[in-house]
């Protein structure tokens, strides 16, 4: 696969590197990469991502490039953590046109929408996989590329604390700060650079948790007012799911954020017993086992009902807690 792939590389003088909508770490650490990586052979990369990019991820190297040079049309492009061309939002019809597209990504949900497929869920990160086809290709890997490729794995693997932290992705984090990544500068901005409305809007969804089944879903949900009073975006709410992701015994937490009077965003985190794939899919989402999401054009609370009492479903039919 890596061989066929660079010869479309080679055969091509422009190429398009485009994002999944709502983009994250990953997604937008993979595109720079690729184009940080192949512009010093010559190559001419545009790195784009529907809009608006979210600003919390201003530490990755090279962030301001994107969407600065327009997507050419004729030329093959790589996508990158995105599971069927629509992920791509703005940019999914030219997906979709495009004379040859390379799918990079690790979901299992991933529809194989590419000329050439660079599936597996094996990786922790898309940038995991990319890594290797650089190695392949045999490729110098500068020291920005390998900030962001170090970046991808950092994020999906909520740095190392996830079930998808292996050895893989440790042993390829290593490499990648030998060749010059900065993981202090990396960890910093991930971790300790948010916004004071950030941890406002926290506050907003912890004080009204709500627990359920003894403990083994927690759930909480941020409205557009709640997200004004704090200062907050919608952006800024992802990351609040990693602490609803906390209790013992818990299997299911669930975070309900409304974008509009009738668009609603759901991120799903599972532990053992519940596959969050799976119960993603019941509503037209996806992603991976541990980590899913959901986007439905209904109101916050039509949502909030219809997911809650899948969710119920699923814990009902787990073991007990030892």
């Amino acid at each position: 696969m890596a061989p066929a792939i660079w010869q479309l590389v080679e055969g091509a003088g422009r190429l398009g590197a485009v994002t999944h909508k709502d983009a994250d770490g990953d997604t937008l650490g993979s595109a720079l990469a690729l184009a940080q990586a192949l512009e010093p052979l010559g190559k001419t990369i545009a790195v784009v991502s529907s809009p608006p990019v979210p600003a919390g991820w201003w530490f990755l190297p090279g962030i301001e490039r994107v969407n600065r040079d327009p997507l050419p049309s004729g030329v093959p492009l790589f996508v990158f953590d995105a599971g069927d061309p629509d992920r791509a939002g703005d940019y999914a019809d030219a997906v979709r046109r495009a004379p040859a597209v390379v799918n990079v990504d690790h979901h299992i949900t991933n529809s194989r929408f590419g000329t050439i497929n660079v599936v597996s869920t094996a990786a922790a990160s898309t940038g995991e996989l990319l890594y290797d086809l650089f190695k392949a290709w045999k490729i110098a890997v500068p020291p920005a590329a390998a900030g962001c490729l170090y970046a991808t794995i950092l994020s999906d693997t909520g740095g190392f604390r996830h079930d998808n932290t292996s050895e893989r992705a440790l042993r390829a984090a290593a490499e990648l700060v030998a060749l010059g990544a900065d993981p202090v500068t990396i960890a910093r901005g991930l971790f300790k650079s948010r916004p004071a409305s950030t941890l406002r809007m926290q506050g907003k969804i912890l004080e009204s948790l709500h627990f359920e089944c003894q403990d083994r879903l927690v759930w909480g949900a941020i409205t557009q007012a709640e997200l004004a009073a704090s200062g907050a975006t919608t952006d800024q709410a992802d990351s609040a799911i990693d602490q609803l992701n906390t209790v013992r015994d818990q299997e299911l937490a669930i975070l309900f954020k409304e974008v509009g009077p009738r668009l609603t965003k759901v991120s799903i985190r599972s532990r053992d017993q519940v596959d969050a794939a799976e119960l993603a899919a019941m509503f037209g989402g996806g992603g991976h086992r541990r980590a899913s999401g959901i986007e439905l054009a209904l109101p916050l609370e039509e949502v909030q009902a219809r997911v809650l009492a899948a969710a119920r479903a699923k814990i009902a039919e787990c073991a007990p807690p030892s």
